[in-house]
C-alpha cells in the first residue's frame, strides 16, 4: 500500500493516524503487508475498509471465500506463481486471465506476472488473508495423499521389515530403512499427512501402529479424529522418515526420543516438536505443530469476563508480584503468558524467560532455554536471570520448592513474576505452594493473581443452532423458562464438527488485602474461593456457564471443562439483562433490595454475626417478632463484608465474640476504624461473663454487652434502646 493510499484511507475517516502508524509498525506492516496488519485491528470495520480501498484502487471488489475455482484454470497457473505473486485465478475470458490479488497497484509484479503467465492479466481485488486461504484449499487437497497412496498398498514390499528378529534387522537392515524412509511414496505420505493437518488447522498428528493397519489422528481444537490408515508395514518406514527430518536417531526404537523441525509450508515456515515412543507393534510418533502466524498475542481475544479482564490488566501491569497461570497440559497456559509479556512489552523493560522447551521465538524478550543435563534448571536459571536485571521475569512452570522460593522472593524485591502451575482451580494454588514449603506470610505478600484456565471448544457461527436445554439440566440448575442455549449443527465452514476454533474458560483469582489476609492465616482453599467469589471472581464453571449464554460455546462444552457448583441456581443469578452475575453481585443486589424493602416499610435493620446456626436462628426470630428486618452472617469474615455491602442501610451488629477467621472483637475495632459506619450500633452477644472480658469489649469499641443464654424481652429491650439512641444522635447532629 503506497503513502498516497494510506493518507487516503486516513481521511475517508474508515482509519484514523493512530491505526496506521500501529499498522504500519507491526510484523506484518514491516513486511509490507499493511492492509493485513489493518484487517486485524479490531476497531476498524473489515467491510467498509475494503469498500473504501477498492474505491482508492478503482478495481472491483471481489469475495472469493466461497469461489470454486476450476481445474483447466489452475493448471495454466502454477501453485508457486499464485504463492510468490499472491494471487488466485479467477476467470479465463478472449486471451485474458482475471486474477483476484490483494494489492491491485502493484504494476510490476503484474507485468511479470504477464510475462510468466503469457497472457494478459486483469486484477479485481480481495482479502489478502482470504487469497492465502484459497492457495491452500485449490493446490493442496487431498491429492498428497492420494499420490502416497497410490505408491502404499496393503502388499507394500518393504525388505527393510520383516520378521526376522530386531537384533539381525537393526544390524543388517539399517542402510535399507533409511533409503525406504527416503522412497518417494513415503515421502509423499508424511508431507500429505502435514499439509492435511495444517489445512485442518490441527495441533498434533499421532502415529500409532496396530497390528495390522497404522492409523493417523489429529487433534483438531482439543479433540482428536481419525485422519488416515496405511498398511502396518510401512509404518517403520513413516517413523524413520520423521527421526530423519528431526535428526533422531534411527537405529533406536526401544527408547523414547524427543526432537524438532522446521518445515516450509506456502512460503512460510513451521517448527515442529516431534515424540517417539515405543509401543506394543511399533514406536509411536507425535508431532506438535508451533504455527506461529496462528499464534495471536493480543489480550482482547483471550475471552475474560469484563471484571477478571480489568484486574488482569491492573496486575500485570504493577512492577512487583507473582502472577501465575494454572491449569492442565494444552490449556493454553504458555499462550497466555506469552500475551502478558506481549501487552506489558516496550523498549524501556527488560523482559527475560526461562523456558522448557521454548515454543515460540518472540521478538523483543529474552527466551532462555532450560537444559537439566548441563545444569541449567529452573532454580539454576532464575538465580542468573535475577542477576540480568531484569523488570520482568517469566518461569515456565514451577516445579518444585527451590524454584517457588526463588520467584516469590524476586516478586517481593522489585520484579514482576509471570509462572504457571498445574492446579485445578486458582484458590487450591495457594494450598498447592504451602504444601510444597512456601511460608504463607511470603506467599501473602507476593502473589497478585492466579488465573485457572481451561480451553473449550468454540461454536461455529455459521451453523450453531438455538435450543432448550435438557429437562435434567434445568431441574438441576433452576434455569428459567426463557433461557436458551446453542448446540452445534454442522457444516461446511467447520467440517461438519459443528465447532472452530477454541476459547478460554477462566478463574480469576484476585488477592485482595481481604485474601491476603486469609493467606496469610493458612485458610483453606475452599474458604479462599468463597472469600473470592463475594469478591467477584466467576469460577471456572460460571465462566463458561457464562459463555454458553452467549452462543460462544455450548453447555456440554461447559459440563466437559468444569465441575459444577453445588447449589448453582441460575434463576438467582441472572441480571435483567439475562446475563450471569457473579456470587458477589447477586448478594448486593439482595441486599440493596432488602435495604429498599426495608426502609419502604420503615423496618430497622438489624444483623447477627454469630457461628452456631441455633443461636443466629433464635436472635433472628426474637427480633423479627418485634419488627425488624434481620440479616445473618457465620463469621466476622461474612459480617464484615455484608457490613460493606449495606453500608448506611444497617441500624444495629449484634456479634459473638469467639467465631473462626475474624472474633467478634477484631470485627468491633475494624468497623470503629472507618467513621462511615458511625451511625451503626455495636452489641456483644457472648457467653464470656467475666467483669474483665465485658471491659474489654466495651473498650473494643461495642456500645452494649450482653451474656448468653439469650433472654428474648430482655434483648427487644436493649436492641430497641440502643436503636432509639442512635436516631436521637443522628436527629440532632441534622439539626
Amino acid at each position: 500500500m503506497l503513502l498516497k493510499q494510506q493518507q487516503e484511507l486516513i481521511e475517508s475517516g474508515v482509519v484514523t493516524q493512530d491505526q496506521m502508524s500501529d499498522a504500519l509498525q507491526s510484523d506484518e506492516g514491516r513486511k509490507g503487508a499493511v492492509l493485513l496488519a489493518l484487517l486485524g485491528i479490531n476497531e476498524i470495520d473489515a467491510d467498509e475498509l475494503l469498500r473504501m480501498l477498492a474505491r482508492i484502487y478503482k478495481v472491483p471488489f471481489l469475495d472469493v471465500s466461497d469461489f470454486q475455482a476450476n481445474e483447466g484454470l489452475l493448471k495454466k497457473c502454477a501453485e508457486q506463481l499464485c504463492i510468490e505473486y499472491k494471487f488466485v485465478p479467477i476467470d479465463f475470458q478472449a486471451g485474458e486471465i482475471i486474477i483476484a490479488t490483494g494489492d491491485p497497484m502493484d504494476f510490476a509484479s503484474l507485468d511479470a506476472l504477464q510475462f510468466k503467465l503469457g497472457l494478459r492479466v486483469k486484477p479485481v481485488f480481495a482479502r489478502p488473508d482470504v487469497i492465502q486461504k484459497k492457495i491452500r484449499e485449490f493446490y493442496q487437497g487431498d491429492a498428497a495423499f492420494d499420490a502416497a497412496m497410490e505408491g502404499l498398498s496393503d502388499d507394500y514390499d518393504d525388505s527393510s521389515f520383516s520378521t526376522e528378529s530386531e537384533e539381525k534387522a537393526a544390524s543388517a537392515n539399517l542402510d535399507e530403512l533409511k533409503r525406504g524412509a527416503e522412497d518417494s511414496p513415503i515421502i509423499k505420505l508424511v508431507n500429505g499427512l502435514i499439509v492435511q493437518a495444517m489445512k485442518m488447522g490441527s495441533s498434533d498428528i499421532h502415529i500409532e501402529a496396530g497390528e495390522k493397519i497404522s492409523i493417523v489422528r489429529m487433534r483438531v481444537d482439543g479433540r482428536l479424529r481419525s485422519a488416515l490408515k496405511f498398511p502396518v508395514k510401512a509404518h517403520p518406514l513413516v517413523a524413520s522418515r520423521i527421526k530423519i527430518m528431526s535428526k533422531l536417531d534411527i537405529a533406536n526404537t526401544r527408547t523414547p526420543q524427543d526432537g524438532r523441525t522446521r518445515i516450509k509450508l506456502w512460503g512460510k515456515s513451521y517448527d515442529m516438536r516431534v515424540s517417539t515412543l515405543p509401543a506394543m507393534h511399533g514406536e509411536k510418533v507425535v508431532l506438535r505443530i508451533l504455527d506461529k502466524s496462528g499464534l495471536s498475542l493480543n489480550l482482547d481475544i483471550l475471552g475474560f469476563e469484563k471484571k477478571a479482564d480489568a484486574r488482569v490488566r491492573e496486575c500485570i501491569g504493577r512492577p512487583t508480584g507473582a502472577v501465575l497461570v494454572t491449569g492442565p497440559t494444552g490449556s493454553g497456559k504458555t499462550t497466555t503468558l506469552y500475551s502478558f509479556l506481549h501487552h506489558i512489552k516496550d523498549e524501556e523493560t527488560n523482559l527475560v524467560t526461562v523456558e522448557d522447551p521454548i515454543e515460540f521465538q518472540i521478538k523483543g524478550i529474552n527466551q532462555v532455554q532450560v537444559n537439566p543435563k548441563a545444569g541449567m534448571t529452573f532454580a539454576a536459571a532464575l538465580r542468573s536471570i535475577l542477576r540480568q536485571d531484569p523488570d520482568v521475569v517469566m518461569v515456565g512452570e514451577i516445579r518444585d520448592e527451590e524454584t517457588a522460593e526463588i520467584a516469590l522472593h524476586a516478586a517481593q524485591t522489585g520484579h514482576l513474576v509471570l509462572s504457571t502451575l498445574h492446579t485445578n482451580d486458582a484458590p487450591s494454588t495457594v494450598t498447592r505452594l504451602l504444601e510444597i514449603g512456601i511460608d504463607a506470610a511470603m506467599l501473602a505478600s507476593s502473589l497478585n493473581l492466579v488465573v485457572a484456565q481451561r480451553l473449550a471448544r468454540r461454536l461455529c457461527l455459521q451453523c450453531r443452532k438455538k435450543v432448550t436445554p435438557p429437562t435434567d439440566f434445568i431441574e438441576r440448575f433452576d434455569i428459567p423458562d426463557e433461557v436458551f442455549f446453542y448446540e452445534p449443527a454442522g457444516c461446511k465452514d467447520c467440517m461438519n464438527i459443528g465447532y472452530k476454533g477454541r476459547i478460554g474458560m477462566h478463574e480469576v483469582f484476585y488477592v485482595s488485602d481481604h485474601v491476603r489476609e486469609l493467606i496469610a492465616r493458612g485458610t483453606p482453599d475452599r474458604e479462599l474461593a468463597q472469600a473470592a467469589r463475594e469478591e467477584g471472581m466467576f469460577s471456572l464453571f460460571e465462566d463458561g456457564l457464562s459463555k454458553a449464554l452467549t452462543g460462544v460455546t455450548s453447555l456440554d462444552e461447559v459440563m466437559r471443562n468444569s465441575t459444577p457448583l453445588e447449589g448453582f441456581k441460575m434463576r438467582d443469578r441472572l441480571n435483567d439483562d439475562g446475563q450471569l452475575m457473579s456470587l458477589g453481585d447477586m448478594h448486593k443486589l439482595k441486599e440493596k433490595v432488602r435495604s429498599d424493602k426495608a426502609r419502604s416499610s420503615g423496618k430497622k435493620s438489624v444483623m447477627i454475626i454469630d457461628d452456631s446456626k441455633s443461636i443466629r436462628s433464635l436472635v433472628k426470630f426474637v427480633l423479627q417478632s418485634d419488627g425488624y428486618e434481620v440479616i445473618e452472617a457465620e463469621d466476622g469474615d461474612q459480617g464484615w463484608e455484608l457490613i460493606q455491602r449495606m453500608d448506611d442501610s444497617l441500624s444495629l451488629v449484634l456479634t459473638d465474640c469467639e467465631m473462626p477467621n475474624m472474633s467478634g472483637m477484631e470485627l468491633v475495632e475494624k468497623v470503629r476504624e472507618q467513621s462511615k459506619y458511625d451511625s451503626i450500633a455495636l452489641v456483644m452477644l457472648t457467653s464470656r461473663k467475666d467483669e474483665e472480658d465485658e471491659v474489654t469489649g466495651l473498650d473494643s469499641g461495642a456500645d452494649d454487652y450482653i451474656c448468653k443464654p439469650v433472654e428474648p424481652m430482655k434483648l427487644q429491650a436493649r436492641v430497641r434502646k440502643m436503636i432509639a439512641m442512635y436516631d436521637r444522635i443522628s436527629s440532632s447532629v441534622k439539626q
